[in-house]
């Protein structure tokens, strides 16, 4: 096991302090030191639409900034070592489609200060209900900040808002949707090479890409990985892929939350339930799944105005008060549930022969996504000849789904740096 994801529990004790401190200080930064560049209308490109430089940090300033976490997280101390390059952050606008639509999503890129070549690590995050709270809206929250800060390692990092969120904040997150998931990733990384080919970037890249998500990015993570390989095998191939703790199984997730007295993350059938109904996936009314008064209020909770913890303490953790009891017991077979199956069963994963290198990760002790869902997805590669080396899982020992974040991250790093 990787020595750096053992994390103590006191780690996780100073968890919140610390990353308060980094928010202030990234915050002080972003909004003393921000440098505004837009880009003219080019017409010629085929995925970006604008870029904005938003600000630009230091490498002195990054290794000060990581360093400031060294007591609270072990392991960070060989990412301040591996701190070379400044960098540029910008917003950026691009197309994609949703539904046969054309939308303009958004995201950050992270480009570092310098006229060599990188490759591109395109990061996924997890599940998010506040729109206040996306990539280029807050650019400055301390977990984007960790990973935008891995542009000084020798990165162009790529951070997609998903659709629902910054450009396209209008409408609903498509929550759990593979197509428009794989689109919001693969469309970044293209629109991140147009913008490095723009006159005023001198960075370039050589390449090469990397993918790492955790919770739903986990799942973004090895969506993206098979729609590139099958899609975009020449324009972006990828070299390794880091997946932590994602719904692979969908059906297999909703059956463990059916059985289980309470859930510690409530929200997650309902943002996805909504979402379908929303989409014209699903065509029953919330009332079908839903108790009240918890279909009437799925709505408003889901507007964006809420974060994942206000919207898991306006819902009820107790399975039976939550979900009708018509669901419960007839998930699996009743007819009114079909379209509710087909969805999740569309948007599940399963394996394939791989050209990239993949890890899993999982904490043993996670309750939100239990760690069967990387054992099922790891034994699913191995049973079509697969090689070990190839693919790996690796179990965060104690770590529940908040807590086996930050090792999980560390541990990608340094494992993408040592193959760089």
């Amino acid at each position: 096991m990787n020595p750096n994801l053992r994390i103590s529990s006191k780690v996780f004790r100073n968890r919140a302090s610390v990353l308060a401190s980094i928010l202030l200080i990234s915050s002080a930064l972003f909004f003393t030191g921000c440098q505004k560049n837009e880009d003219p209308v080019n017409s010629n490109r085929n995925y970006l639409v604008h870029f904005e430089k938003i600000n630009n940090y230091s490498a002195s300033f990054i290794k000060i900034l990581l360093g400031s976490m060294n007591a609270a997280y072990p392991g960070i101390d060989t990412l301040v070592a591996d701190v070379k390059y400044g960098f540029d952050l910008y917003s950026v606008t691009y197309k994609m489609n949703f539904k046969g639509n054309p939308i303009t999503a958004s995201g950050l890129v992270c480009i570092p200060s310098s006229d060599e070549s990188f490759p591109i690590l395109s990061f996924q995050n997890g599940t998010n209900t506040y729109k206040f709270n996306a990539p280029t809206v807050n650019p400055a929250d301390p977990l984007y900040t960790l990973i935008e800060m891995m542009a000084s390692h020798g990165y162009i990092v790529t951070i997609a808002d998903y659709p629902g969120f910054g450009s396209s904040s209008n409408m609903l997150h498509p929550y759990y949707d593979k197509t428009a998931t794989n689109d919001a990733v693969s469309h970044l990384i293209m629109a991140a090479h147009e913008l490095v080919d723009d006159v005023s970037v001198k960075a370039g890249s050589n390449g090469k890409h990397y993918l790492m998500g955790y919770s739903q990015g986990g799942w973004a993570t090895l969506a993206s990985l098979k729609n590139l390989e099958t899609s975009y095998p020449d324009s972006i191939p990828v070299e390794a892929a880091s997946c932590g703790a994602g719904a692979y199984d969908i059906p297999a997730l909703s059956n463990y939350v059916l059985q289980q007295q309470t859930f510690p993350g409530p929200l997650y059938l309902p943002y996805f339930i909504y979402s379908k109904i929303t989409a014209g996936d699903i065509s029953e009314p919330l009332e079908t799944y839903f108790n009240e008064p918890y279909a009437s209020l799925i709505p408003g909770l889901f507007d964006g105005s809420f974060t994942n913890t206000q919207v898991n303490e306006q819902l009820n953790d107790t399975i039976a008060m939550l979900l009708a009891e018509n669901m419960r017991l007839n998930l699996g077979s009743g007819s009114e549930f079909a379209s509710l199956r087909t969805a999740m069963a569309a948007n599940s994963l399963e394996a394939w022969n791989p050209s990239a290198t993949i890890r899993f990760y999982h904490g043993t002790s996670d309750l939100n996504v239990p760690p069967v869902q990387s054992d099922i997805m790891y034994n699913a590669f191995l049973s079509l000849g697969v090689s070990s080396s190839k693919v790996s899982l690796n179990p965060i020992p104690g770590a529940t789904h908040e807590s086996g974040l930050i090792p999980w991250g560390i541990s990608s790093i340094l494992w993408f740096d040592s193959i760089k």
